[in-house]
C-alpha cells in the first residue's frame, strides 16, 4: 500500500502494486494507471517492477531484486539524457476540465490549450489536451510546452531535465518503499515551491474526477 499524497503517514486503499504468483501485474493509483502519464513512464514502471519481483522470496527482493531495479533506472535515465526516447513517447495528455478562461492558473495543458486556442483550434470541456516539454523551467509558461498538433515534423528538442524528473518521482513510487531517495540522483523536487505542488495536486484530482465522468 502506497502512502497519500496529501498525507504520507495514511495508506491508500487505492494506491497498490504487485506481481500475482500468475505472473501477471496487479497496480491501482500509480503513473502506469494515469491516463495523463506518458508512454515511457508506463513502459519504464513495467520494466521496474517486473525487474523488482523476479526473486525467489521477499528477502531476495530487498537485495537482488532492489539492486536490479536501481539498474534499470539508471540504464533510462542515460536513455532520456541521450535523446532516445522518442516523441510519441513522451507525450502527455491531461483533459481539459473547465473553460480556459476559468483557469487561474497556468498549468501545462492550459499553456498547451491556450497554443491551440491561438492557433484556430477550437476547444471545449473535456477534450484531451497532448503536449511535449521542451523547456518546462522557462520563464514564459507558453514556452515551457508544444502541443503535439504543432510540431508539424519539426525537430523537437525536449526537456531531459523535467523528464529525467518525471522518471526518479515514477521510481520513487515503486521503490521509495524500499528506501530510494530520488536526491541520490542529483534531483531538486524537494526545492519547489510547496504552493504550486499542492496547486498540481488538486489539479490531479480534478482530473480523476472529471476522467470518470467522461468515461
Amino acid at each position: 500500500m502506497l502512502p497519500l499524497e496529501a498525507d504520507e503517514k495514511i495508506e491508500a486503499l487505492k494506491h497498490y502494486f504487485g506481481i500475482t504468483q500468475n505472473n501477471e501485474m496487479i497496480t491501482r493509483g500509480i503513473e502506469i494507471r494515469r491516463h495523463d502519464s506518458p508512454n515511457f513512464i508506463k513502459q519504464f514502471q513495467h520494466e521496474l517492477l517486473f525487474t523488482l519481483f523476479d526473486c525467489k522470496n521477499s528477502k531476495e527482493v530487498f537485495s537482488k531484486g532492489y539492486e536490479d531495479a536501481l539498474l534499470v533506472v539508471t540504464r533510462t535515465i542515460d536513455k532520456i539524457m541521450t535523446g532516445e526516447v522518442e516523441l510519441n513517447d513522451l507525450v502527455v495528455s491531461k483533459l481539459l476540465g473547465q473553460g480556459l478562461e476559468r483557469y487561474k492558473a497556468l498549468f501545462p495543458h492550459v499553456c498547451a490549450a491556450i497554443q491551440l486556442n491561438k492557433a484556430g483550434v477550437s476547444l471545449i470541456r473535456g477534450d484531451n489536451i497532448q503536449y511535449i516539454y521542451k523547456d518546462a523551467r522557462n520563464s514564459d509558461p507558453l514556452s515551457r510546452v508544444i502541443p503535439v498538433e504543432l510540431i508539424k515534423g519539426e525537430v523537437l528538442q525536449y526537456d531531459k531535465e523535467k523528464y529525467r524528473e518525471m522518471l526518479l518521482e515514477a521510481a520513487e513510487t515503486i521503490l521509495g518503499y524500499f528506501g530510494f531517495d530520488r536526491n541520490a540522483y542529483g534531483d531538486d523536487i524537494s526545492k519547489r515551491n510547496r504552493d504550486w505542488r499542492r496547486a498540481l495536486y488538486v489539479e490531479r484530482q480534478r482530473d480523476i474526477y472529471i476522467e470518470g465522468m467522461w468515461g
